[in-house]
């Protein structure tokens, strides 16, 4: 299978192992390991800081190590997380389970989108990714509808057969995964903290040397603090301050959003995809702006809406296009940064934004609690109006057609004692 094929099947099926394992989770883990509200808090700030302080580190060990085993690693921990957050129904080890989970999703994020950009191609990755985000949410759609259908069952179905199909794929990719564009440091470049520190040392000298980059993280801190709010917020906006259609429950409801969200963001994508070029950079980041600015006037919008329709209405925009944005940003990220420190350049912006998921959660929920639901959602659609700001500055001081990271632009990385 060529690398664009096994991109495109990935994404599909990791998003369908994703989407079954984590749709009813939280239900799993009320109703089956008997959490309260604040053990639920606790079990999502884990994840948060597990993968907040092992984002960089792995993007580190992507470059220096390879891309390949990175994925392939991180798929393995991913399944056997899941599995054990199934198996085992108790809170320790649900902890634990949330935090091998956690390192492995961290070693996959950062590591797959350099891999597929050594392996495709510049010229061709930004198809790649408009292309593996349509494959990625009809895999959500899929794991939906799974997870609906298992959980008939037992509860803690999904969560198993989305960790068994996980570490199949995990398996599955190493056998089947080439890796032929990147090329890896000598051998004795490659032992010792002191290479590693390198090698971060080149990431982040990337970032300083290129604005657009820094831009381009600062955009991303406030994409942080604004995404945090809408995700805890809205369903239960709908559900305590808006009045849906009585014909379905609540839950049905929330789920057909789901479901219209995917599809209108596949549609979505395949518009966007005709404009992405990441041989283009300033073409992309305006079309990253434009995007970003509808999401948070949807966002505010849903905030301060009454009506049921309007509501609904801008829910979904907003839904749809963060998730259209992804590979648009994901595109741009490629064309600003080159082979040899893209997986920690990667890195370094998941951690930012995961600093900015942690901070801008609290100030939104307060609001929320203090004032009204509407109210912690419109503090997240301001949040992310910064972040526009920030990518439209990137903008301007993007190339028109030339990427602005070569690799004969960054200085060779050497090992230190």
């Amino acid at each position: 299978m060529s690398a664009y094929r096994l991109f495109l099947v990935l994404s599909g099926v990791g998003a369908f192992a994703g989407n079954t394992a984590f749709t009813l989770n939280l239900v799993y883990q009320s109703q089956v390991v008997g959490l309260g509200p604040w053990q639920l808090v606790l079990v999502g700030t884990l994840m948060e800081l597990v993968c907040f302080v092992a984002q960089v580190p792995t993007g580190v060990i992507a470059d220096r190590y390879g891309r390949r085993r990175s994925v392939v690693v991180g798929h393995l921990l991913m399944g056997a997380g899941l599995l054990l957050w199934g198996l085992v129904p108790t809170y320790p080890a649900l902890l634990a389970a949330n935090a091998v989970w956690a390192v492995g999703a961290v070693c996959v994020d950062g590591a797959l989108e350099a891999w597929a950009a050594d392996e495709i191609g510049v010229a061709g990755v930004g198809r790649a990714f408009v292309r593996a985000g349509q494959f990625a949410q009809l895999g959500t759609v899929l794991g939906i509808a799974g997870a609906v259908a298992l959980a008939g069952v037992d509860l803690a179905a999904p969560i198993l057969v989305g960790g068994g199909v996980t570490l199949a794929l995990g398996v599955a990719l190493a056998v089947a995964m080439p890796e032929r564009g990147w090329s890896p440091a000598p051998a004795g470049a490659r032992s010792g903290l002191g290479s590693l520190r390198a090698q971060l040392v080149a990431g982040v000298g990337v970032v300083r040397r290129h604005r657009v980059l820094g831009y381009a993280l600062a955009g991303a801190l406030f994409l942080g603090l604004g995404s945090e709010g809408f995700d805890r917020l809205s369903q239960p906006r709908f559900v305590t301050e808006l009045t849906l259609p009585g014909t379905l429950t609540p839950q049905v409801w929330l789920g057909a959003f789901a479901v219209v969200a995917a599809f209108g963001s596949i549609l979505l994508t395949g518009l966007l995809g005709r404009l992405v070029e990441a041989t283009r950079p300033r073409r992309v980041a305006l079309l990253l702006v434009a995007v970003e600015a509808a999401a948070a006037a949807s966002v505010v919008c849903f905030g301060l809406a009454d009506a049921i329709g309007v509501a609904v209405a801008a829910y979904l925009a907003a839904a749809l296009l963060r998730h259209a944005a992804t590979p648009v940003l994901n595109a741009w990220l490629v064309a600003n940064t080159s082979s040899g420190t893209r997986a920690t350049v990667f890195s370094i912006w998941s951690q930012v934004d995961a600093a900015g998921q942690i901070a801008g959660g609290p100030p939104a929920g307060w609001v929320g609690q203090r004032v009204s639901l509407g109210a912690g959602v419109v503090t997240a659609g301001v949040f992310l109006v910064p972040a526009v700001l920030w990518f439209a500055l990137a903008a301007r001081r993007s190339p028109a057609t030339a990427a602005l990271v070569t690799p004969e632009s960054v200085r060779p990385v050497q090992p230190t004692a």
